[in-house]
């Protein structure tokens, strides 16, 4: 295997892959990442067993095609640290392969390709497109409810309902819900629920542009989620379980409705949660005609309270909750004002965007 590519070209498919590497492996392969050239491109690939991911750049010019395995940190920091102009050799001798750019040489261990795990995916049963940003939006509205480490498997991770154009995302670890939907007519017929694990969310994020309305292609078999793109390919094992029925936990009939600008809700849990208690990060909601009061005080017998105009003509009620919760769910919507429905304390308050449906958020009050 022998190769030439620019600096620029190597770093951006080795950042690619680099959030899937084991930092704390078990396999020694695992830590490596696979390198494979042809006549026309370089592919990189990294698995931690559960996700792969391949990222891959045209080459000008190959003088030797092949594969192997190094080390994908040190790969990336050696290219990282090359001047931004630098044009890179690199060649497999023996079992060492050797990087060569300007008056520097590394010489990087390999491992035999044939120790590289690879991912059986099965027969894929669903296949669409959808464009980049719908789907990485999609996401950044829903992934903060996900459970981390819940004894119940199925939480750790996020819902895909897919139904006739419609892709709805769910996550909830219990004690809140974040449910968003997007319309894309190259979803076509597609019709299948799968459970996403919370690493393959969080990567997806990572990976997909916001602003980008280019499509892309998901596939979907029996046990895995691929997507891909023109720059990688990612792959990802699903969470073979039955989800929680999410239409259950959304309130449907409410009694009281709050409607108030969403900023200054912001700032006002942001400025009282400051004296909350670290642990718990409660806060107590005293809601009136026209008015919200935001209590919050700490085990050192210290207190803030900040008051919120709104348009409110309910009963007076007094709710407490967890503050990181409640800024989660207001951070993700994108409108100038929210509307916020209660029956009771002791239910959880629905949050909407006041004059959008395509996202909305449960939130369960907690005792203070």
């Amino acid at each position: 295997m022998k190769f030439t590519i620019s600096r620029a070209a190597l770093v951006k498919p080795l950042q690619i892959i680099s959030g899937v590497v084991e930092k704390r492996h078990t396999l020694p392969i695992l830590s490596n990442v696979m390198i494979t050239v042809d006549n026309k491109s370089l592919s990189l690939a990294a698995t931690d067993l559960e996700i792969e991911l391949i990222g891959s750049t045209p080459l000008d010019q190959v003088e030797q095609t092949g594969k192997t395995t190094v080390s994908a940190k040190k790969l990336l920091d050696i290219s990282r640290a090359l001047p931004e102009d630098a044009v890179v050799q690199c060649s497999l001798e023996g079992e060492q392969m050797v990087i060569r750019s300007g008056r520097s040489r590394f010489v990087l261990t390999t491992l035999s390709p044939q120790d590289f795990p690879s991912v059986d995916v099965g027969t894929f049963v669903t296949q669409f497109e959808i464009s980049q940003g719908k789907l990485r939006r999609l996401l950044g509205k829903t992934y903060f409810a996900m459970g981390q480490q819940d004894v119940r498997h199925y939480l750790n991770g996020a819902l895909f309902d897919i139904n006739q154009g419609v892709v709805k995302c769910v996550a909830t670890d219990g004690h809140r819900l974040a449910f968003s939907s997007v319309s894309d007519a190259n979803v076509g017929d597609a019709r299948v629920k799968v459970i996403i694990p919370r690493k393959s969310i969080l990567e997806l994020i990572r990976l997909l542009d916001a602003n980008s309305e280019d499509n892309i292609s998901v596939a979907i078999s029996e046990n895995h989620f691929r997507v891909m793109t023109p720059d990688f390919t990612f792959t990802s094992k699903l969470i073979n379980a039955q989800y929680p029925d999410y239409d259950k936990l959304i309130p449907r009939s409410v009694q009281n409705t709050a409607i108030a600008s969403r900023e200054a809700l912001k700032q006002a849990i942001v400025r009282a949660s400051i004296l909350s208690s670290e642990k718990f990060r409660g806060i107590r909601l005293h809601l009136d005609k026209d008015q919200l009061r935001i209590v919050a005080n700490n085990p050192e017998q210290e207190e803030a309270e900040e008051t919120v105009t709104l348009e409110y003509q309910g009963n007076g009620l007094e709710i407490g909750f967890n503050a990181a919760y409640l800024l989660d769910a207001i951070s993700a919507i994108g409108t100038d004002n929210v509307r916020w429905s209660f029956n009771d304390p002791n239910s959880g308050v629905l949050i909407e965007a006041f004059d959008k449906a395509d996202s909305l958020y449960v939130v369960m009050p907690m005792r203070l």
